[in-house]
């Protein structure tokens, strides 16, 4: 059964691209939702920081969900590399 989706180099280059990803949005949402005033102080910035926060860490529960599937790809090209070599 054949459940590898991408290449193992594509897999590998969205885990890398999803974890700094996630480190960034986990960031600025920690910073919009504690309304830095760097972020917050101008009047062009967001009305509600802190739903800009909350969509910051909703975006960042995306990337976690791309790096889980990605991970799962890079563990079905491993046991098919496996499996090839036991043939």
């Amino acid at each position: 059964m054949k459940l590898a989706l991408v290449s193992p180099g594509c897999a590998m280059c969205c885990q890398i691209l999803s974890v700094f990803g996630i480190i960034f949005l986990l960031i600025l949402g920690g910073l919009f939702t504690a309304e830095v005033e760097e972020l917050t102080g101008s009047t062009e910035d967001p009305v509600n920081p802190k739903e800009v926060g909350h969509a910051c860490f909703l975006a960042a529960a995306i990337y976690t969900g791309f790096f889980l599937c990605c991970t799962c790809q890079q563990l079905v090209h491993k046991s098919d590399t496996r499996r090839a070599r036991r043939l």
